[in-house]
């Protein structure tokens, strides 16, 4: 009778975890830090998280605090992060000091930095700054300002620079009453402004835009220990990338719902939504590819403004071998996933 229990009871047991969701027992947890966690200019980790594109591959992703003054790349030494979204400068600034950092994906092919002003209004060309002051959105912003007016000529002495911040209404107010006539910040930070009044005209030279401006980094000594869960991370991003071409009025829905904040106007939402797909979408036939020639061009801004000491080598720090498993997926799963959103967010 006992072992006529046991048996039963195991049984029982054996039914109760194969009724349990695999993702319950199997998830792998991934973690990442990007400049934004929760922002239509970045979509695509919207869309990775509120289609559940994370779950169905397994995967448990905590995104950390990026509110913080310690460099990304510690969080990466000391393993606190897999996965960290960089700008340029940052991975330039780590390389050189010999941090043993790769560049696996890129997420966003072009620059999202800019240097704008009013539309219509005084200012027409690059020439037409000197002498004037240019609000930045942060400190680092410094950098856009300098690197623009240097295309043109201009060294940033002929200008003075002030901090007015990120906030709308604040550099709104700014730029309306003169004390600004210039905004180096994020184009979604530009693109925001539409909702006071605002229409700004970008005077960022073109060439200066093809940048790879914010891509992810892990830590070399641990990639292949992380090899697995990390192409799953990234085909992922890339099914949420592309998810704005399969279906892009639910990418826009997903993004409302999200980040109500940023829809309040819908022209402003819109003009955001169109930003993040220039930004995001890439501009190579594969998902993140890495562009060793573009990693070279772009360091000569940052050596001129001291920024790094001299020509780094892009093979010590590109690694495309998370590339093929990004792509390795197809449309048909992308629009399951979306059509899965609509079905439980009706309205």
């Amino acid at each position: 009778m006992k072992l006529m229990q046991s048996m039963l009871a195991g049984a029982a047991l054996g039914a109760l975890l194969v009724s349990i969701p695999a993702s319950a027992q199997e998830l792998e947890e991934v973690t990442i830090m990007l400049p934004n966690n929760n922002t239509t200019s970045m979509y695509p980790q919207i869309v990775a998280r509120d289609a559940g594109l994370y779950e169905k591959a397994g995967l448990k992703v905590t995104t950390l605090d990026s509110d913080t003054t310690v460099p990304y790349i510690a969080f990466l030494s000391n393993g606190d992060a897999d996965v960290v979204m960089l700008d340029a400068p940052q991975t330039f600034q780590a390389v050189n000091a010999k941090q043993p950092i790769v560049v696996v994906f890129e997420g966003m092919q072009n620059a999202p930095e800019v240097l704008s002003v009013i539309t219509d209004g005084p200012i027409k060309t690059l020439a037409d700054l000197k002498g004037k002051t240019i609000g930045l959105a942060s400190d680092r912003d410094q950098t856009t300002a300098q690197v623009v007016l240097d295309s043109a000529g201009i060294p940033i002495e002929e200008v003075k620079t002030v901090v007015v911040s990120d906030q709308g209404p604040v550099v709104a107010k700014a730029l309306k009453d003169g004390t600004v006539v210039a905004y180096a910040a994020g184009i979604n930070d530009t693109t925001v402004l539409a909702a006071f009044g605002i229409k700004m005209t970008d005077l960022t030279p073109p060439d200066l835009k093809v940048n790879p401006a914010n891509t992810f980094s892990v830590w070399k000594p641990t990639l292949d220990e992380k090899r697995a869960k990390l192409e799953k991370f990234f085909r992922v991003w890339a099914m949420a990338q592309r998810a704005v071409k399969v279906d892009p009025e639910t990418v826009m829905a997903m993004c409302k719902k999200a980040t109500p904040e940023e829809w309040e106007n819908e022209d402003a939402g819109k003009a955001l939504m169109d930003a993040a797909i220039f930004l995001n979408y890439p501009t190579t036939e594969k998902f993140g590819d890495l562009q060793t020639a573009v990693w070279e061009k772009v360091q000569g801004p940052y050596i001129k403004f001291g920024q790094i000491e001299g020509k780094l080598d892009p093979a010590t720090f590109l690694d495309n071998s998370l590339i093929e498993a990004a792509n390795n997926f197809t449309d048909a799963e992308v629009k399951a996933a979306l059509d899965a959103w609509k079905a439980a967010n009706p309205s």
